[in-house]
């Protein structure tokens, strides 16, 4: 297409404002469907929303993270020749060297459980430096094993804390990862509404060109007719002044052009210099009959709901955490001691050697009265989410009315254009024919030229106009594109 323009041109600054654009590497045709997949293929902006929507998977991945296992282990070497309390007796002075190794898992639940498990070893190696009555044995191995848990009572009653803070991450991210189809929804919009402003731009400089020449011949004419003495004084000024006019406009609209054509290479991110024609339907579609969309059914709505209930968890999560820490503790032990490490190992395994323990932990925080401040905030979170929710359901139901109602008048208006750009064009063709023949003042004709350009632009852009509404109408329905758009297949409104 642009090489048709070019053509078209015959002034070298025209072609100058062509030759500033870097060389055509690629021609494309474009459908507005094409424009859609397009942008969701390969668009920039399609991909910044999937990379910032990909961000949110952090947090219900963290609030998860508090419940993974936990493994711990310690192994070591220890001297000990260090000095005790005296006492009565001579004191008695010994080297010690121990190993110690110590292996524990640990595994958090949601329902505000602890359960754990510990082995531990010591190896322990001792030298007199004098003569002790009734040593202990020179080597011996200290074995324990070890169950433990811990089960919220008070705060936290049996996890509903834990339970809400997950709930609530998972509900946050669940309502964001709809909200990203409205934002690709956003960036359909977006392409959609640049291809039809290139296009009317490109009609528009066509126009121009167009309109510059009809004025060239109507200057040739009047040069004619003046050499002859057939012409009104001052009709030849006003033509070419009316010409010059049009060369502005050309120059104007050539720019205009260029900088949209320029915007959708870079938006559909298409390579710099690519020469696109523009495939539009040869009809004006009339505006479909759609049934009212149940408000309840658009993302925006499920989003905020879903957001309405990630509050109410954390709020629930911080009225139960307000309450002091009471926790029940337990833990059963069985140990092994013996010269030989196999024995003790042994001693161990029969359990022959429990050691049990019950018992309650109480702990409560005072002073700053945080916990009744936290309430309040998740309060107010709350109340500020299910406002936004009765705002939201009472805009969803004004939206798609006032897209239907911009459907129907951008309709109207195309039609309407369509008719006037006739009326325009055959007022201009008669008053040419009436001032050739010496009957019509050239004011007249060069009003009757300028409103047939006018109108030719305006039904350009009135198509524009009602293409566009079609797809924000769909929008506003969430028809643009599905839910799942992984898949370029969505509703085409032309």
């Amino acid at each position: 297409m642009v090489k048709i323009l070019l053509a078209l041109l015959s002034t070298t600054t025209i072609q100058g404002a062509y030759a500033q654009q870097a060389p055509a590497k690629k021609e494309i045709t474009l459908t507005q469907k094409d424009v859609a997949e397009l942008v969701l293929k390969q668009g920039l902006k399609t991909k910044e929303v999937n990379l910032k929507y990909q961000q949110f998977r952090l947090t219900p991945a963290l609030a998860l993270s508090a419940y993974d296992w936990v493994l711990n282990a310690e192994t070591g070497f220890e001297y000990d020749k260090s000095a005790g309390l005296l006492s009565n007796s001579t004191p008695v002075e010994a080297k010690y060297e121990r190993y110690r190794t110590t292996v524990g898992l640990k595994k958090p639940f949601t329902t505000g459980t602890t359960l754990g498990i510990e082995l531990s070893r010591l190896s322990q190696q001792v030298e007199f430096d004098s003569v002790v009555t009734n040593p202990p044995p020179g080597e011996q191995t200290l074995d324990s094993a070890g169950v433990l848990l811990e089960q919220a009572l008070l705060g936290n009653f049996f996890g509903v804390a834990d339970r809400g803070t997950v709930n609530a991450a998972e509900l946050t991210y669940q309502a964001e990862s709809i909200n990203r189809a409205n934002e690709l929804e956003e960036v359909v919009l977006e392409a959609i509404r640049q291809f039809w402003n290139t296009y009317v731009a490109q009609e528009n400089f066509k126009e121009s060109v167009a309109s510059r020449d009809r004025y060239k011949k109507l200057v040739d004419a009047v040069k004619r007719k003046t050499s002859l003495g057939y012409s009104n004084p001052g009709d030849l000024p006003q033509v070419q002044a009316e010409f010059e006019t049009r060369e502005q406009k050309v120059k104007t609209s050539s720019t205009e052009y260029l900088d949209n054509l320029e915007n959708l290479v870079t938006l559909l991110s298409l390579e710099p210099g690519t020469e696109i024609r523009f495939q539009i339907p040869g009809n004006i579609p009339a505006v479909p009959k759609l049934p009212l969309k149940k408000v309840e059914d658009l993302r925006t709505i499920r989003s905020q709901k879903l957001k309405v209930e990630a509050a109410q968890e954390s709020l629930t999560a911080a009225e139960s955490l307000s309450y002091p820490t009471l926790n029940f503790v337990g833990r059963v032990y069985t140990t092994g001691v013996d010269e030989n490490a196999n024995d003790a190992y042994s001693d161990v395994v029969s359990g022959t050697r429990p050691k049990y323990y019950m018992g309650l932990r109480f702990q409560y925080n005072f002073g700053s009265d945080i916990q009744n401040e936290q309430i309040i905030n998740k309060k107010l979170s709350k109340d500020l989410e299910s406002t936004r929710l009765s705002r939201q359901l009472l805009e969803a139901e004004d939206l798609e009315i006032q897209a239907q109602r911009k459907v129907q008048s951008t309709y109207a208006v195309v039609l309407s254009a369509e008719k006037q750009k006739g009326y325009r064009e055959k007022a201009s063709q008669e008053l040419n024919r009436s001032y050739n023949q010496g009957r019509t003042d050239i004011s007249i004709l060069i009003t009757a030229m300028n409103n047939y350009f006018d109108s030719e632009v305006q039904y350009m852009r009135a198509m524009g106009d009602y293409a566009i509404a079609l797809n924000e109408w769909a929008a506003s329905r969430d028809e643009l594109i599905p839910d799942d758009t992984s898949s370029a297949d969505y509703t085409e409104n032309k």
